[in-house]
Order: structure tokens, then C-alpha cells, then sequence
């Protein structure tokens, strides 16, 4: 059972509440992955996010960028290397009714080194892609901004924070949602 306030629902006729997000179903996930509820547990812990811009960098869906903004979030961009990902987060934004505080770009990490800096950065991506891009993604958030990092595998979660605490970081919380680790973190 999901930590978190947000129901997901396919459609938009689907949603009576605030914290329901629509997003539908499609190959970038329908918000109901370990990891992705395990960002979201994260982001409702964090919350109210008031005032604060957010990077949700391998967007997919758009669904952490979403409920970003569902919990104060001041504006979102949700980053893809995918170009269908960046179509479903644009159409889920849409579906969502925050269409208007959210931008979509066709970039990762190293593209976005100008977009910063950002009060939180999300990224829910591919575990080597943390790893690797480790010194791309510390520096997108800013001094005392937070980054919230999950996809990697449980076994590979100290290498994670090792990483990331070379690059300025310190580790605010781990959290093993089954084979998974999420990881959030402060930058110095």
C-alpha cells in the first residue's frame, strides 16, 4: 500500500481530488513502480514544496514533476532524452491541469547545465545513469537544494551516496523500496 496522498488514475473524468494524478498508461509507466512510489513517498515527506522550482530530470511520464507542483511546487521541468517521454509528460500535464507550470525539454543531464539551479532535483532515471552522470547531476541543484535520487539497485546504494558525497552532498535519508534504493540528499 502506497505512503504517499496521491491516488493515480487514468483519466481526468477519473480525478475528484487534488492529490489524484492522471496519467495514463503508456511504456514510460502508469506512477506504480518501486521506485516511483518510493519518490513520491519522498516528495509528500517533503512537502509543502511552496515557492520552490523542481528539475524532474528522466521525466517519463511526467508523474514526479506532477506531484511536485500538486504539493506547492512553484514551476517544474521535466527533462527526457526520450522525445515520446516528453510528449506523455506534456499530455499528462495537460490531463493534470498544471500544463501552465511546467516545461518539457528533449535533454539530459549534461544539456542542462545552464537550466539551473533548482531548489529540488528528482531524478528517477536508469541506476548507471546516477552513477555516471553523478558530477552533471550534483551541481543542477542549488546550495542547500535537495536531490532526490532513485533506480538504482539496493546494492549499489552506498556507491550511490559515496558519489554524490565526493560532489558536496550529504545523505538525508535511504530508502529500499524492494530491489531498489532511493536516495535524498542536501547539497553543501
Amino acid at each position: 500500500m502506497a505512503r504517499h496522498p496521491f491516488r493515480i488514475v487514468a483519466t481526468a473524468a477519473a480525478a475528484s481530488a487534488p492529490t489524484d494524478l492522471v496519467v495514463s498508461g503508456s511504456a514510460f509507466g502508469a506512477g506504480t513502480h518501486p521506485t516511483t512510489e518510493s519518490c513520491l513517498e519522498a516528495l509528500a515527506a517533503l512537502a509543502p514544496l511552496d515557492g520552490l522550482r523542481v528539475l524532474d530530470l528522466g521525466s517519463g511520464s511526467g508523474i514526479l514533476g506532477i506531484a511536485a507542483i500538486r504539493l506547492g511546487a512553484r514551476r517544474a521541468l521535466c527533462a527526457d532524452v526520450n522525445p515520446e517521454a516528453v510528449a506523455a509528460a506534456r499530455a499528462n500535464g495537460v490531463a493534470n491541469g498544471v500544463d501552465d507550470r511546467l516545461e518539457h525539454r528533449l535533454a539530459g543531464a549534461a544539456d542542462l547545465a545552464g537550466a539551473g539551479p533548482f531548489d529540488l532535483v528528482v531524478a528517477n532515471i536508469g541506476g548507471e545513469l546516477l552513477l555516471d552522470d553523478a558530477a552533471r547531476i550534483a551541481p543542477l541543484a542549488r546550495a542547500g537544494g535537495r536531490l532526490l535520487l532513485s533506480g538504482l539497485l539496493r546494492e549499489w546504494a552506498d556507491d550511490l551516496e559515496a558519489a554524490y558525497e565526493r560532489l558536496g552532498c550529504a545523505v538525508l535519508e535511504r530508502r529500499l523500496p524492494g530491489a531498489f534504493c532511493t536516495v535524498l540528499l542536501e547539497r553543501r
